[in-house]
C-alpha cells in the first residue's frame, strides 16, 4: 500500500520520506444502486471519506528496487481505526530481514520488533535497536522523530495513502473474491511507489464495492495494459470492525510521553 512504501527509499531507515499525496475532498458522494450512473470522481470521494471515518483491516505487499539496486520487499497487515490502530510490518532486503509491530493508542504509540526491524523500520540506532529488541518501547504519537513509524496506522493515514493523482477514469467492472467492484483508475505519486529513479507516476487502480457504500476492496499498481505489476497490492476487508489495541504492561519510553 502505499502504507508499506513509506519505508522504501534508497536506504531503509529513519530518513524515509512519506508519500507526497494530495488530500482529497472529505465529502462523501451518495451511494448508488446496482444500475445507477456514477462518475470516477464520485466513487473516489466516497471511498476516501468512508476510509477516513471508518475502521478497516488491510493486507499489503510491495516490492521495489532502491537507488543502489537492492530489491526490497515489504509485507504489512493491520487494523486501522480513527484514533487507534495496529500494524505488523515485515521487510526483506537481500539476506537481511526484520519486523516490527506498531500499536497506536490515541496519544501514545508502542513498538516492538527485532533488531533489524527496529533499526531499519523504526529508525533506531544500531545500539538502541540491539538494546530494545523484543521489548516494547513507547513514545508520544506526535513525536516528530517517529512520524514515519506512526504514518499509515490509523484510518486517516490509510485514506491519505489511497490518494490518486491525475485524471480519474472508470475502468471495467469485475468481481473480486465474489464481490462486484468498480474500478477507479488514476496515477500514484512517485514518492514511495517504486519509480523515484525515473520520476514517473505509475498507474494505479482502486477497486470499490459496486453496490451500497463504495468502500475500497483492493488496490494495485498496474502497467500500461492494466496488468498488476506486483509493485503494490493491497486488500481491504472487515469495514466497521472494532479496533481497540491493548497497551502493553511495560514499555521503554523514548522521549516525552503524553496522552493529550
Amino acid at each position: 500500500m502505499k502504507v508499506a512504501s513509506r519505508f522504501m527509499t534508497g536506504a531503509l531507515a529513519a530518513g524515509a520520506v512519506a508519500l507526497a499525496l494530495a488530500s482529497p475532498p472529505a465529502t462523501a458522494a451518495p451511494s448508488t444502486g446496482p444500475g445507477g450512473a456514477v462518475s470516477a470522481a464520485a466513487l473516489y470521494r466516497e471511498a476516501i471519506a468512508t476510509t477516513r471515518s471508518w475502521s478497516v483491516h488491510y493486507v499489503s505487499s510491495s516490492a521495489q528496487s532502491t537507488t543502489s539496486g537492492a530489491k526490497v520487499s515489504l509485507l504489512e497487515s493491520g487494523d486501522a481505526g480513527p484514533a487507534s490502530g495496529t500494524q505488523t510490518v515485515y521487510f526483506s532486503r537481500g539476506t537481511s530481514n526484520g519486523s516490527i509491530t506498531i500499536d497506536v493508542i490515541g496519544g501514545i504509540t508502542y513498538v516492538n520488533g527485532n533488531t533489524n526491524g527496529l533499526e531499519n523500520l523504526a529508525g533506531l540506532s544500531a545500539l538502541q535497536a540491539a538494546a530494545s529488541a523484543g521489548k516494547w518501547i513507547d513514545f508520544a504519537t506526535t513525536n516528530p522523530a517517529f512520524s514515519q513509524v506512526v504514518a499509515g496506522v490509523r484510518s486517516r493515514d490509510i485514506a491519505q495513502e489511497l490518494a490518486l493523482t491525475g485524471a480519474l477514469t472508470l475502468g471495467p467492472p469485475r468481481t473480486i473474491h465474489g464481490v462486484a467492484v468498480l474500478a477507479v483508475e488514476g496515477t500514484q505519486s512517485s514518492a514511495g511507489s517504486g519509480s523515484t529513479r525515473t520520476g514517473a507516476h505509475p498507474r494505479a487502480v482502486l477497486y470499490v464495492r459496486a453496490q451500497g457504500r463504495h468502500v475500497p476492496v483492493e488496490e494495485d499498481l498496474v502497467d500500461a495494459k492494466g496488468r498488476p505489476t506486483g509493485a503494490l497490492h493491497v486488500t481491504y476487508s472487515n469495514w466497521g470492525e472494532l479496533v481497540r489495541p491493548l497497551a502493553p504492561l511495560a514499555a521503554l519510553s523514548f522521549g516525552p510521553v503524553t496522552t493529550t
